[in-house]
């Protein structure tokens, strides 16, 4: 037993540890349109960009069964092919790719969609290949969100 709490004495401290070199990971962009606007713009412009939608979770249907209410869509999107050249790399990246965007609204009613930058997720790696690869999903993550929510 006291074996046990040590080992969690000593992962605390690593885990705030790494948890700071995700620091400004998160992106979120402010949207001048409704939030089934966005949601359209989103599906549209993923396919516009050459990537794809894989899976739409909607967040908000499923939270409704407690009582919460949330207009809230989770998309995981990407490229196959891009995929494979970071996939080629190392597979432990499969924990990040293919990638989240978050199409939600804020208690006030505003949209916004949100991200983590591929290049912060993926940085831990420590592969030049990966990282220029996540450079650009950086770039292609951005325009979407701000072409998305104008």
């Amino acid at each position: 037993m006291l074996a046990a709490a040590l080992a969690t004495a000593t992962l605390i401290p690593s885990f705030a540890a790494d948890e700071s070199s995700f620091a400004g990971a998160r992106v979120a962009v402010t949207a001048n349109k409704s939030f089934a606007d966005v949601n359209k713009a989103v599906k549209s412009l993923v396919a516009k960009n050459g990537m794809m939608v894989m899976a739409e979770v909607n967040q908000g249907k499923m939270l409704s069964m407690t009582g919460l209410k949330l207009d809230a869509t989770l998309y995981i999107i990407g490229n196959p092919t891009v995929g494979k050249q970071i996939f080629e790399q190392d597979h432990g990246v499969g924990l990040y790719v293919p990638l989240r965007l978050f199409v939600y609204t804020d208690q006030s009613g505003q949209t916004h969609v949100a991200y983590d930058k591929p290049s912060t997720l993926l940085s831990q790696f420590h592969n030049e290949k990966i990282a220029m690869v996540a450079q650009m999903l950086d770039q292609k993550l951005n325009d979407l969100a701000n072409m998305a929510a104008q």
